[in-house]
C-alpha cells in the first residue's frame, strides 16, 4: 500500500499524539509522585488512546516520517515537567531538546525517491 504524503490533517494527528503523550507522561509521574493509583491508571489508559491515534498515523504515513515528527513529545515532555511539576531542565538537557528540533526540521525536508524533483 502507498502511503500518503505528511499533509495537514496527519500533521495534526502527530501533534494530537504528542500531546496526549505529555498528558499522560505528567498524569502518571503526578499520581506516583502523590500515592494517587487514579492519575496513574488515567494517564495509562491515556497512552491507550494514544496507541489508536499513533496506528492510525502509521497507517496513512511512513514510519520514517512518522517517527521524528512524533518527536516533539521529547520536547513538550520536559517543558510540561518544568511548568507542572517544577522540574528542573538544565542547560545540558535544552542543548539536546535543540538538536532534537533540528533533527525534525531536516527530517521534515527530506523527500521520498519518488517524490525528488527533476
Amino acid at each position: 500500500m502507498k502511503k500518503s504524503r505528511l499533509t495537514l490533517k496527519i500533521f495534526s494527528l502527530i501533534v494530537l499524539c504528542d500531546v496526549v503523550d505529555t498528558i499522560a507522561q505528567l498524569l502518571m509521574k503526578k499520581g506516583l509522585l502523590s500515592s494517587s493509583s487514579f492519575l496513574v491508571w488515567a494517564g495509562v489508559l491515556i497512552f491507550a488512546l494514544n496507541f489508536f491515534i499513533w496506528i492510525a498515523i502509521l497507517y496513512k504515513v511512513d514510519l520514517s516520517i512518522a517517527m521524528p515528527a512524533g518527536s516533539v513529545s521529547y520536547i513538550l515532555v520536559p517543558l510540561a515537567a518544568m511548568l507542572f511539576l517544577h522540574e528542573h531542565v538544565g542547560l545540558v538537557r535544552w542543548i539536546g531538546i535543540c538538536c532534537i528540533v533540528c533533527g525534525i526540521y531536516f527530517v521534515s525536508q527530506s523527500k521520498r525517491p519518488a517524490e525528488k524533483a527533476l
